[in-house]
């Protein structure tokens, strides 16, 4: 029997009985559209963590810290040196990497000041890094005496020679210019109050970007690190302090991975090495995981719709089989095969399941859609489901696959009754 006259007869066969093969379809095609519809929450929960962590910053970003010292392996001391810093270019999968030196400072334009967290990295990595830019650019390579506003630091600054209380206010803000006036920047963060100590004589610096709210450490400036540590040098120099990087090393360094799923391998690779790393990959894997077993539970529930649908399946075969004992008969008297019954049940039992996958694959659709529209009307930013092509394939090949698994017994069942005994059935 070829295969178009065994789909033409199992499709003559259940229509036959439309209203039983309806119901038994309608199982299906609930139990796939429950399954779709349940993962798919799993999944936008996964696809709403990535999005909202990576407004934070970017996943292939590690943070690496010091404070310290660390301690690696062998129980020897690590520093964080320039030396460190070279042997993490050197791992597999990275694509840059820099130390990072934070100090507090005072920017200043005309009498106005803004106090802001500075940190000096190497320029030509800054963009690669990923941070986001609001205004201007970001630190390139070759520029000299050159910061990028921290988020925030534009709209704080502020004349120190009046109350704090007008530091914020509506008509009172202080509007910046950052492409046309001149800024200088001290290490005094006193500067301009009363008794600031005058000897201290502020270095011009040039304003060339401002970095986004939505930004990595929004509340920084970024300056090139040799002019940050030109700076400190002479701070210390002041202060009569020594400058205990070239003991200690860095506080802090950061690493660019150029593959995402390569930023696990690398960090564990830093930790090893005997430093503190943190990353959002972390939170992202953390938060993943918890959606995953979220995940496996809504799966469960939906997996038993189709259970029940495959319970179904089975019992309509079953019917049949009863039904058209004679047929069969009948079939094997003409000469049908064994191999040739067992396939008519079979295609039957897995159209079934196929017609049912389609539809609740269509149905899961709209659902999402629905739940999706509903979560925004209620102020949800991000589709809380979320429905990829392979879930859809997956879920039509699914269901056939539960339809032919549930006709699998009846089919046999109908290939071991007599033929003689089947005929003389009325």
């Amino acid at each position: 029997m070829s295969l178009r006259d065994m789909i033409l007869m199992a499709v003559r066969n259940l229509l036959k009985r439309k209203l039983r093969t309806f119901l038994t379809v309608l199982g299906v095609i609930i139990g796939t559209a429950s399954i779709v519809v349940m993962i798919s929450v799993g999944i936008g929960m996964n696809e709403s963590f990535k999005s909202q962590i990576e407004e934070m910053g970017s996943l292939s970003i590690i943070n690496i810290y010091n404070y310290g010292g660390g301690t690696n392996t062998n129980k020897k001391n690590v520093i964080l040196d320039k030396t460190t810093i070279d042997k993490f270019k050197q791992i597999e999968g990275v694509e840059a990497a820099s130390p990072v030196k934070s100090a507090y400072y005072a920017i200043i334009d005309g009498k106005y000041v803004c106090t802001t967290s500075v940190k000096g990295i190497d320029p030509s990595v800054m963009e690669l890094m990923g941070y986001k830019i609001s205004e201007g650019r970001a630190l390139q390579e070759g520029d000299s005496m050159a910061i990028v506003l921290g988020a925030y630091c534009k709209d704080e600054f502020y004349n120190p020679k009046q109350s704090s209380r007008y530091w914020y206010s509506g008509e009172n803000k202080v509007e910046i210019d950052t492409e046309n006036d001149k800024f200088k920047i001290t290490y005094d963060t006193s500067y301009g109050t009363k008794g600031y100590d005058k000897s201290i004589k502020p270095e011009k610096i040039q304003v060339v970007g401002v970095l986004d709210q939505a930004s990595t450490d929004a509340w920084s400036s970024f300056m090139p690190l040799k002019d940050l540590e030109a700076l400190e040098a002479a701070k210390n120099k002041k202060n009569d302090t020594k400058d205990e990087t070239k003991k200690k090393g860095y506080e802090e360094a950061i690493v660019k991975v150029k593959d995402i799923n390569d930023v696990d391998r690398v960090q564990e690779e830093i930790k090893n090495m005997g430093f503190q790393t943190s990353s959002l990959k972390e939170y992202l894997n953390s938060m993943q995981e918890s959606s995953r077993m979220l995940q496996l539970v809504l799966g469960a529930i939906g997996a038993v719709s189709l259970l029940v649908a495959a319970i179904g399946i089975t019992n309509t075969m079953v019917m049949s089989i009863y039904e058209r004992t004679k047929e069969i008969g009948v079939m094997k008297v003409i000469g049908a095969s064994v191999k040739d019954i067992r396939m008519l049940f079979l295609t039957e039992a897995s159209f079934i399941g196929f017609m049912g996958g389609i539809v609740g694959m269509v149905l899961s659709f709209g659902v999402s859609k629905v739940i999706n529209v509903v979560a925004m009307n209620y102020g949800q930013t991000y589709n809380i489901s979320h429905i990829p092509l392979y879930l859809a394939l997956a879920s039509v090949l699914f269901a056939t696959f539960v339809g032919t698994a549930a006709g699998f017994m009846p089919a046999v069942r109908a290939t071991k009754l007599s033929a003689l005994t089947a005929i003389k059935t009325e």
